[in-house]
Formats: structure tokens, C-alpha cells, sequence
């Protein structure tokens, strides 16, 4: 017999490893209470892991110091992304809080070399900016360093520990340093003000530069150094895809970086002084999330595979060897075979797409498998083969899924991730209709049972593509995607505003195109049964948005059922809830897809 869902949803993941100064004491978070928590690790005894929170919201992130055992995390409330700061000094002392604001959002901006201060940023003066702000450790006393003028990121101290090196985060692919003088406040622009990215920058330890992911000089994101003198940047790894994560050695002589090979994360190293590229130990195929060096030869990394859910490996580089680590308190086997999707390119009209096909296991059934398509937020994203449990039960009950990366997807190039920006959004949509078209044409589809199901801006899309073209679907699934455009604006957080409006339109410049763009206004084109999935703390997409197409509905009566929880935003976290929520997927697929009961 299938498992249920819920059997899916039990397993548990581990993920953000954070290693202390003494290269052995491993902090991240984990999964095993149900929502994420900070967990700790010796990586040089057989202790089983230690949990150390017990919060009944998710832990964010979490930092360790450069110097001595303590620990920095961040923290929201029900999901509403306002997070603030706390303190674990270390030695079994409580955690205490370093900010107490719960209307205001706080940002990671990092310990300064000493440990004795610590940067972030907070919107406490102006909801709209991120203003820079330094906080002594030991006393708690803040000073605000810069009052910026919009949403800025901090990405570290430089090693003198007078300066911050601030990014500039005005829209998607554009995150440009400023350099800001502790002291006075004073800034400067590192680079010309153009639509370009330096990401995770990382300080030489002379201070005289940094290395970073840049895509100045191409369509994709190269690992770089850049000189602070002379402001020349470097390309030093150049492969024909993304270079998407970064980790300098503590000596300063190795950095382990991450390639994005059409989804797959692919680890490489790269000798400093020589410039030598270097094989590292092969990893299961999948996506690798948060790198730490332990030490200036092991590496603790997050990988999450198609078939399991994210882990924690242990990287050895002189050894040429990795292992999974057992940073978890019980093994987490999945209920039944868990199957690693195939990479599938489906035609549109002025070029093909790629997808992520999973295919159920034995001989369609006759008229073929019913299928989902399952469409990715952002919409600046990537649909990467990674653990979902609600693919993963929908194999088991004889559904095909296709993921696919639609025009606006990241992973394929800056010009890709930009064809669907503003008035060029339409094309977006019909490339979910190819998809549909392409799973028809494998053959062993079945066309009166595909559904469509997806989550923000991926249920915006299921959205528009039950409005435009209304007659494909056997049934949708909208988790939080936006209704109407104009009262996305004005309930959005003012925080992203801006941000937002240089992806999808201005909302009075552009009101015409994102009217036109805005299913609501033809919900009575829907002619399919409808799930709609909401956190009612949700401060990016608001509940109205979902309330909105929900009540156009049931004035004409159409099927549709609406699942809202009290204590999520903007995404489902907690075991209990994603429980309620995916259970209600479940029936809603089994009911709409007419699958067959399952075996006694």
C-alpha cells in the first residue's frame, strides 16, 4: 500500500552548518522538532548531535564567532520574516536577545574580526531602507553607522574592523558594494551603478580585495577576485553555467566554490597561489546549500538529493573523501523508493524550455499516467532536483510530475532570467502551456487528467494559466500566488515595493499592463476544480490576494476549497502545518485525478 503523505512529510533534514573557531564544534539547523532548530555537533568524538533550541517558530540562520564559542541567530514569529537577533555566548548560558523590535526586519551583517561588535541592518527608521547599524556584543549598545535610502544587504567587516562592506539590492540581478566607513558613515560606490551582481564577497585577510560571484563580464556568474585598489575585477573560474557558492579556506589558500550544471551542483576547488582548478571528492548527485571549512581541510556542507532530504556532509580534501555525517538524532529512511527526476526539454514557440520530468515507475496505465506540473516562485528562481515529499508521494500514487524553469528562471543566463520582465510576462505564461502540450506529446500522458499546482509567483502562474487558457486543466492548485497585481502593491511589504515593481511593472507607471496581467479580473474563465493554500502572516503575497480569487469563485458557485493557517507566511515550515496543508493536496489530486483507491 502507498504511504500518505504525512509519512513523506516525517522525515527530517539538516542544513546552515556553521563550524566554530576551534574547527571542530558544528552548529546548524535541524528539522526533528518539526520546524528548523539549532542543533550541534563534535566533529571529532562519536557524541550523538545535541539540540540546543526548542523555539516554537523556526530558527532563520545562525552565525558563529570568529573568536571563542559564541553563536548569533535570527528568529521571526509565525513566519512574518521580522526577525530578530539573538545571542548564545557558549558554555551552556541562555540565549539573550540582541534586538527586541517585532515590527521591525533585521539582517545578518556579521561579527567584526575581534568578535567584539557585530554589524546588521534594520528598518526601523524607514520601513523602505535597511539601514546599517553596529551593536557592541558585550554591553548591547547600537549605533546606526549609515541611514541608507533603500534596501541594502550587509556582507561583512573588512579586516581593519573600521569598515563595512555593504550590497546595494534595488532588483533581481543587481547587487552592487559599498564600501562604509564605521566611524563617520561615509561611503563609497565600488563599482559603477549598473545591472550587474558581485555576490558573497569574501575579504582577503590583507584587506587589499575580496573574492566574490560576479556576472560583470558575461551571462553568468564567474568566481572573481577583486582589487580594492585599483577596482579591477578578475575572473579566476569561468565554467559555462552559474558559479553559485563560495567558501574561503581559513588559510586563505583553498576556496570551494559550487557550479550549477543545468541544476546539478557540482563542487570544485581552486588553489589560490596557483590558480589551479582542483578535483574534489565525489558527491551524490543533487544541490549543495551553506559551506564551512572546519579547519583549512575539511569542508561541512548541506546536500540535498531527489531522494532524500537535505544532510549534512563532511568534505576531506587532502584525503580526497566525503561522508554524510550523522547530525541527525534518528535515520530518516524514506517509506518507499524515492526515483531522481530526468531532465526534459519541451518546444515553445521561439525556442524550448527545460524541465525536470519524474516519471512513475512500471507500464502507464491505459490512456496514460495523470500528471502535475508543478511551477516554481520567484519568478528569479530555479527548479533544482531536490527532495519534495509531495513529488515524491505523487509518484507512488501513479501521478507523472513535470518541474518545469519557464522563461524568468535563473540557472540559464541573465538574458533567459530577463525574457519575462514586464510587458514580455505573457510569454511566461504560454511556456506553461507548452508544458503542457510537451507532457501530451511524450505519449504515456493521459491529456483529461494533467493539474497544475504552484506556489507565489508560481501560483500567480497557475492562476493565469487557468484564466488564458482554461480548457487544459483537470485541476489547480494555488499556494499564495497573487490575484491582482494592483492590490499585491498595496498590501505587499513596503520593504519590497520597489524591488518588486522592477520585475513585474511599475503599479501607476505600468497600471495597464499589470491590470491585463491580473487573473482576477477574468476569474470566470476558470473552469476547473481549485485548492488555494494560504499563511494568514504571509508579508509578501497577503492573504487577500488568495481571499480575493477564493470569493470570485464562490459567487458562481465553482469548486473550490481553501486551507488557510494562523501561524505561517510566506511558505508552510511547520511539520503540524505543512501536514494539514499537503493532506488537503493529497485528497484534492486523488478526488480531481480520479486515481484509484490504494491497495488494502
Amino acid at each position: 500500500m502507498p504511504a500518505s503523505i504525512a509519512t513523506w512529510l516525517e522525515l527530517d533534514s539538516a542544513m546552515s552548518p556553521a563550524v566554530a573557531a576551534d574547527a571542530r564544534t558544528l552548529w546548524y539547523l535541524a528539522t526533528p522538532s518539526g520546524a528548523p532548530q539549532i542543533w550541534r555537533l563534535d566533529l571529532d568524538s562519536d557524541a550523538p548531535p545535541v539540540q540546543v533550541t526548542s523555539h516554537e517558530d523556526r530558527v532563520m540562520m545562525i552565525r558563529t564567532a570568529p573568536k571563542g564559542p559564541a553563536v548569533a541567530y535570527g528568529i521571526d514569529a509565525g513566519g512574518d520574516e521580522r526577525m530578530q537577533l539573538r545571542l548564545l555566548p557558549g558554555g551552556g548560558v541562555a540565549a539573550r536577545p540582541l534586538t527586541d523590535a517585532p515590527d521591525v526586519i533585521h539582517g545578518w551583517g556579521g561579527f567584526s574580526p575581534d568578535g567584539a561588535q557585530l554589524a546588521f541592518t534594520a528598518n526601523d527608521r524607514d520601513p523602505a531602507s535597511t539601514d546599517l547599524l553596529v551593536m557592541d556584543v558585550a554591553t548591547g549598545a547600537r549605533r546606526r553607522v549609515w541611514a541608507t535610502g533603500g534596501p541594502y544587504e550587509l556582507a561583512g567587516w573588512h579586516p581593519d574592523g573600521k569598515r563595512l562592506l555593504a550590497l546595494s539590492v534595488p532588483r533581481d540581478l543587481e547587487s552592487l558594494p559599498v564600501l562604509v566607513d564605521v566611524a563617520s558613515g561615509a561611503h563609497e560606490w565600488l563599482t559603477p551603478r549598473a545591472k550587474r551582481r558581485y555576490l558573497a564577497p569574501r575579504w582577503r585577510k590583507d584587506g587589499a580585495g575580496f573574492w566574490c560571484l560576479s556576472d560583470r563580464d558575461g551571462e553568468h556568474l564567474a568566481l572573481c577576485w577583486f582589487e580594492l585598489a585599483t577596482r579591477r575585477l578578475e575572473a579566476l573560474a569561468t565554467p559555462p553555467h552559474d558559479v553559485e557558492r563560495l567558501a574561503v579556506s581559513p588559510d586563505q589558500r583553498t576556496i570551494a566554490f559550487v557550479v550549477n550544471e543545468e541544476g546539478w551542483s557540482r563542487l570544485r576547488f581552486l588553489d589560490v597561489g596557483s590558480g589551479a582548478l582542483v578535483d574534489a571528492p565525489a558527491l551524490p548527485d543533487g544541490t549543495i546549500g551553506d559551506m564551512s571549512w572546519a579547519g583549512t581541510a575539511r569542508l561541512v556542507l548541506a546536500l540535498s538529493t531527489p531522494t532524500a532530504p537535505s544532510a549534512l556532509w563532511l568534505v576531506e580534501r587532502d584525503r580526497h573523501r566525503a561522508r554524510e555525517l550523522p547530525a541527525l538524532p534518528r535515520h530518516s529512511a524514506p517509506p518507499a523508493p524515492a526515483q531522481a527526476p530526468v531532465l526534459f526539454e519541451f518546444p515553445t514557440a521561439d525556442g524550448r524550455v527545460p524541465a525536470w520530468f519524474y516519471r512513475p515507475e512500471g507500464i502507464a496505465p491505459d490512456g496514460g499516467f495523470p500528471a502535475l506540473i508543478w511551477v516554481h516562485g520567484g519568478p528569479a528562481m530555479q527548479a533544482r532536483p531536490e527532495f519534495r515529499a509531495d513529488i515524491q508521494w505523487c509518484l507512488t500514487r501513479g501521478i507523472a510530475v513535470m518541474v518545469p524553469n519557464i522563461r524568468g528562471s535563473t540557472g540559464y543566463g541573465r538574458a533567459y532570467t530577463e525574457a519575462d520582465d514586464h510587458a514580455l510576462r505573457p510569454a511566461a505564461i504560454a511556456d506553461v502551456e507548452a508544458a503542457r502540450r510537451g507532457l501530451i506529446a511524450r505519449g504515456d500522458i493521459d491529456p483529461a487528467r494533467i493539474a497544475i499546482m504552484g506556489q507565489s509567483y508560481g501560483g500567480w502562474m497557475v492562476l493565469a494559466a487557468t484564466t488564458r487558457y482554461p480548457q487544459g486543466w483537470a485541476c489547480a492548485i494555488d499556494f499564495y500566488g497573487i490575484a491582482s497585481w494592483t492590490t499585491f502593491f498595496e498590501q505587499t511589504g513596503i520593504w519590497r515595493r520597489s524591488h518588486r515593481a522592477a520585475e513585474y511593472g511599475d503599479p501607476v507607471l505600468d497600471r495597464e499592463l499589470l491590470e491585463e496581467l491580473s487573473p482576477l479580473k477574468d476569474a470566470d474563465r476558470i473552469a476547473t476544480p481549485m485548492l488555494v493554500a494560504q499563511g494568514l502572516r504571509d508579508p509578501r503575497v497577503a492573504p487577500l490576494e488568495s481571499e480575493q480569487i477564493v470569493a470570485a469563485l464562490r459567487r458562481r458557485n465553482h469548486p473550490v476549497e481553501y486551507v488557510t493557517i494562523p501561524d505561517e507566511g510566506h511558505g508552510f515550515v511547520k511539520r503540524r502545518n505543512r501536514m494539514t496543508v499537503y493532506a488537503a493536496v493529497a485528497r484534492f489530486l486523488e478526488a480531481s485525478l480520479a486515481l484509484k483507491p490504494p491497495p488494502a
